[in-house]
């Protein structure tokens, strides 16, 4: 839970400015499918998380959201919607529909490569998001070759990503948690529970990230 790469956009914006934007860029996961409500998704509680720890700061979440959507149209909505936001960060979360569907890992590599790019020349750091743990998916061909193109792409790029299939699939196997408890009755998307321990997980991971960038004179 501690990224291997730095947040040097997000800590230029947190010693320089007051208000902050991140932007949510992903599929149901970021809008929120399973959760009770709006407030119960994970930018909702990430932005009330990040707005307690820094209470000198204030953290605005937009989420961008659609469910259903595939890496590449989220590609086309960061020239059309995500740039004009003018965030810090852009937390991207993709990757299990491209799977479902099977895209093709190499189209689906270059499409991160291609968003990625985009986002960092225009100064703004990315957090890859990685897919969700469902007793289904150890039966989707391919589902950890994506996980594999993304966490390759966060290498190449110098860009973190949080490894949220590992994070959940060891609550299960620890018998930490039970799938039952940690998904909406669809037994795929998340509930409150989960959305909750994400956002908790992306605030410890992005103010650790923080502070080692700032030690480091990034």
């Amino acid at each position: 839970m501690r990224f291997k790469a730095p947040l040097r956009h997000l800590a230029t914006a947190m010693r320089d400015t007051q208000d902050i934007k991140i932007v949510a860029l992903g599929s149901s996961s970021t809008a929120g499918t399973g959760a009770s409500g709006r407030a119960a998704c994970y930018p909702s509680r990430l932005e009330a998380e990040l707005n307690k720890r820094y209470p000198h700061k204030h953290f605005t979440m937009i989420n961008l959201g659609v469910g259903g959507q595939l890496a590449s149209t989220m590609l086309a909505r960061i020239r059309t919607e995500v740039l004009a936001q003018k965030p810090a960060l852009v937390i991207w979360q993709t990757g299990v529909n491209d799977a479902i569907a099977d895209v093709g890992l190499n189209g689906f590599r270059e499409t991160l490569r291609r968003g990625v790019d985009e986002l960092t020349s225009q100064g703004i750091d990315v957090i890859l998001l990685d897919m969700q743990y469902y007793p289904r998916s150890e039966y989707v061909a391919g589902y950890r070759s994506y996980l594999t193109a993304m966490r390759d792409v966060g290498r190449e790029k110098d860009v973190p990503v949080l490894h949220r299939f590992d994070i959940m699939k060891y609550w299960v196997a620890s018998s930490q948690f039970s799938a039952d408890e940690l998904l909406a009755p669809d037994h795929f998307h998340a509930n409150d529970l989960t959305y909750g321990c994400l956002a908790d997980i992306l605030a410890d991971a992005m103010q650790d990230g923080l502070t080692r960038t700032a030690g480091a004179g990034g």
